[in-house]
């Protein structure tokens, strides 16, 4: 898979390195000529740091990182955009949609953004379709979640291509829920950090292939179906996606998906955020009695 990463800030150069330790091609790009002669620096350093782990199994990542000056260059032939630049809506906005020109009218533009919201990052994008919010946790080699964040004119099409892709680096997707991102504690980083070594460790070498799971910081609630297909009843298919300890039993209109209490689904209301699963806003909600 043909990637670009813009900004190489030690976020930017760390996803573009968990890129590249998975097979793709990574092309990364800055402004800042400083930063972008940094980037192999780093990149060693995390090598170093994935040997001494046990988690790096050749000499090298499987794909290649090319540091690049020119932004046409960058993005030209990518299959993916990762921007993680500086948390300006302005620079960010303004960068994206050049872009978007630049780009092949197809690729998945992703914006790894904290807090702004993401319409209004990619207002000025073409094929806004094509564009999400995409934040990859920290620290990047060892968290296996990407929170996405889709804006309101997202394609399921665009959601599941992304969903595709971070499977095959045993990544998982799920879906922020309100207006404010997932921080992890640093002691839920290193546990996480210390099972997803333990899950690196068992899978033979090999980094995409996993024999036993790590607890998800997400539900399979939290997950956008491509299409609607009858499952067994669980207890994770019942249990609000939010609290995650009452029953579902409303429905939220128009969208008309079932994925919270009715308490939790009146505080989405209140609050005016949008439903989890497909980012519709929610107008009315209907409570659902279960016999």
């Amino acid at each position: 898979m043909k990637i670009a990463v813009l900004g190489c800030g030690i976020l930017g150069t760390k996803i573009a390195g968990e890129l590249a330790y998975h097979g793709h091609r990574v092309k990364i790009w800055d402004v800042n000529i400083e930063a972008l002669n940094a980037v192999y620096r780093i990149l060693e350093e995390d090598k170093k740091q994935l040997t001494e782990d046990g988690l790096l199994f050749q000499k090298n990542f499987v794909g290649q990182v090319l540091c690049m000056s020119r932004l046409e260059e960058t993005v030209n032939d990518a299959d993916f955009i990762f921007e993680a630049v500086k948390e300006d809506l302005e620079i960010k906005k303004d960068l994206l949609e050049r872009v978007s020109h630049l780009c092949k009218g197809d690729t998945i533009i992703g914006s790894n953004t904290l807090r702004l919201r993401i319409n209004g990052v990619m207002a000025c994008v073409m094929n806004k379709d094509r564009s999400l919010g995409l934040r990859f946790l920290y620290p990047v080699y060892y968290i296996p979640e990407v929170e996405i964040n889709p804006a309101s004119f997202t394609s399921q099409t665009s959601i599941q291509r992304v969903r595709e892709m971070l499977e095959k680096m045993g990544k998982t997707l799920f879906f922020r829920s309100g207006n404010h991102p997932l921080i992890l504690s640093e002691e839920q980083r290193e546990e996480r950090k210390a099972l997803r070594v333990e899950q690196l460790l068992n899978s033979s070498g090999i980094p995409c292939m996993f024999e036993k799971k790590i607890p998800v910081l997400s539900h399979e609630g939290n997950v956008a179906p491509v299409k609607e297909t009858r499952r067994e009843s669980t207890n994770v298919e019942t249990e609000c996606g939010i609290c995650m300890n009452r029953m579902r039993d409303c429905l939220l209109c128009p969208c008309h998906h079932m994925i919270t209490c009715y308490e939790c689904s009146k505080m989405l209301h209140n609050r005016r955020d949008c439903c989890p699963i497909c980012r519709k806003d929610i107008t009315e909600v209907i409570r659902v009695y279960h016999s």
